[in-house]
């Protein structure tokens, strides 16, 4: 094979392995830039929808097909319940029509109520729903804190009440009361009801802190942060925006010292924050320019956007009181206006009512697949109200992100895709006869290296320019390694290469892309002058000796295991990075 083939051939496999890399495992994200302009005009059109859309009574159209302007007739309450909390959060924020409309909803609300010796909770047949009761706690106490009116405080310490008595011992809180019998019902347990739960016990705490409700706040956070998943059987940690409102209230607690959150509390928070910022990666994938093809088909619904933004804003807030999420405070705050971007053109505009059967039904609410809930705007308002503080914060990042890989293990994963000890078996016999072999592996391997310095040094404004986010390629380029590895560990070594090939694999090469969005130039070039190094004492080694013991061949297997291994951690790191 001529040097020329063989330049061919590895350009070939380098341009198959950057397809796979940023057309497959980290396609572009589309991420709109959002101001607060923007968020304020969004969240507007979601606070006139409910108002446009009230009934007489309170309640709200519930479930709404545009395509046959129809609305089901069914209702749910706990989603009633935070529609009329995610309105206080709007009239909080001093948007129009937003006091009236959660206030008729408390009308309807209140008209539904269900009262025990010492508690209330609401009601609307059936099993008594803890987390609707928590939700309405939750928006009065927000509306008592916007508008000084305390005239609801002896209900909201009923609601709390019974969210105390429906939790266990441990922190559990049990999903529903069974009024038949009167008792909670045991053993069942809600996806969402426990951190709406933990939430309104923590406002409760900071509106009457001389009560019960910081003890029963804390230990739901205790169970949240230690016990639920394992308790009710969940395979995986579930994304619970609720419990990141509730942290975010947690580390307000008057009598906090700092850190504010339990060392469990930490850590859960930061594994939501993982979750979160997984899942908006993906999303914005899904929504960039062939990621249906690479992502599936899956389309976010409104609520989809809101629950994202709630729980990353959530997080950003608490990122602000404890110093140990501090590192988290700007990828958070990156992913949350990502969000809030997509939510924002995701939302219905006039233009698009205009042609529907019942524009007043259509205009500033999420549909997907023609069909629009209330939830919908109501997590979609909450979360872009939310995103404001940090858009005016710019993000709020005072802390250093030192979250991606460290210096010396991308140098370590680069030197391993190298490979000098199989990279000295492509050096021909012939070669080594001659006397300037050294020189001549020296300024091939110096002119390789060349090339893996310039792919770091443009990685950056690649990537940015691309719309692909650091931990994404991380991922894809984790992946390239361990398929590298693969090939290295059961491949016989090149029986001859160019010395620059030796150097400039494309494994190398896509690592080094990696490596210098992370971390920059530093990682390829220590890799690259021990690399070389090493290699060129081998060849020295060999051309003295005359031959290549099969402990360098086993030593090459040994590396390229190396490699596999530093490609798995890549991949975790990529996937799990905010």
């Amino acid at each position: 094979m001529t040097p020329v083939t063989r330049v061919v051939r590895a350009g070939a496999v380098l341009a198959v392995a950057l397809v796979f890399a940023f057309g497959v495992a980290a396609p572009p994200e589309r991420c709109p830039t959002v101001t607060t302009a923007e968020l304020h005009g969004s969240a507007q059109a979601a606070v006139d929808w409910f108002a446009r859309n009230q009934e007489a009574d309170g309640s709200w159209l519930y479930d709404y097909d545009a395509g046959t302007d129809r609305a089901k007739p069914e209702y749910n309450v706990v989603r009633h319940a935070g529609a009329v909390m995610g309105l206080y959060q709007a009239a909080a924020a001093g948007l129009p029509r937003a006091l009236d409309s959660a206030d008729r909803g408390t009308g309807w609300t209140r008209d539904r109520l269900t009262t025990r010796d010492d508690w209330s909770a609401v009601f609307l047949g059936g099993e008594i729903a803890t987390g609707a009761s928590a939700l309405f706690v939750a928006g009065l106490d927000i509306r008592r804190e916007a508008t000084g009116d305390r005239r609801y405080d002896a209900l909201m310490r009923r609601l709390g009440r019974f969210l105390v008595a429906q939790t266990e011992p441990s922190g559990a809180v049990l999903a529903s009361y069974d009024p038949i019998r009167d008792r909670p019902v045991p053993g069942e347990y809600s996806k969402y009801y426990t951190g709406e739960a933990y939430w309104a016990l923590a406002r409760l705490h900071l509106t009457f802190p001389r009560e019960e409700w910081g003890e029963a706040a804390d230990r739901i956070g205790a169970y949240l942060a230690t016990k639920r998943d394992d308790v009710e059987g969940n395979r995986w940690p579930i994304e619970d925006h609720w419990a990141a409102y509730g942290l975010a209230s947690t580390v307000r607690f008057p009598e906090r010292r700092r850190p504010p959150l339990t060392d469990d509390e930490a850590d859960y928070a930061r594994t939501l924050a993982i979750l979160f910022g997984t899942e908006t990666r993906w999303i914005s994938q899904r929504l960039g320019p062939w990621g249906v093809v690479v992502r599936g088909a899956h389309e976010p619904r409104g609520g989809g956007y809101g629950v994202m933004g709630e729980g990353l804003t959530g997080l950003w807030r608490a990122s602000l009181a404890d110093p140990r999420l501090a590192d988290l405070r700007g990828p958070i705050a990156e992913r949350a206006t990502c969000m809030a971007g997509l939510a924002v053109d995701a939302q219905s505009d006039a233009d698009d009512a205009a042609g529907e059967k019942n524009p007043s039904r259509v205009e500033g609410a999420w549909f997907r697949d023609g069909e629009t809930r209330m939830d919908d705007q109501q997590h979609a308002l909450a979360a872009l109200l939310r995103t404001q503080a940090i858009v005016r914060a710019g993000g709020g990042s005072d802390g250093a992100d030192d979250e991606t890989p460290a210096t010396w293990l991308w140098a370590l994963i680069l030197l391993l895709a190298l490979n000098p000890v199989r990279a000295a078996f492509g050096v021909p016999r012939r070669a080594l006869a001659r006397s300037d072999a050294i020189s001549t592996v020296l300024l091939g391997g110096a002119a390789g290296a060349l090339l893996v310095l310039a792919a770091s040094a443009v990685a950056p404004p690649l990537l940015d320019a691309l719309d692909v986010s650091d931990p994404s390629f991380r991922t894809a380029a984790g992946i390239v390694a361990v398929v590298a590895g693969i090939a290295d560990l059961f491949r016989r070594p090149p029986p001859s290469e160019p010395a620059f090939l030796l150097v400039a694999r494309p494994a190398v090469l896509v690592l080094a892309l990696g490596a210098g969005a992370d971390r920059g130039i530093l990682p390829s070039a220590v890799a690259m002058a021990i690399g070389i190094a090493v290699l060129a004492a081998l060849v020295a080694t060999e051309a003295a000796a005359g031959d290549r013991p099969r402990t360098l061949r086993w030593m090459a297997r040994l590396l390229a295991a190396g490699l596999i291994a530093g490609g798995i951690t890549l991949v975790i790191d990529g996937v799990f990075d905010v």
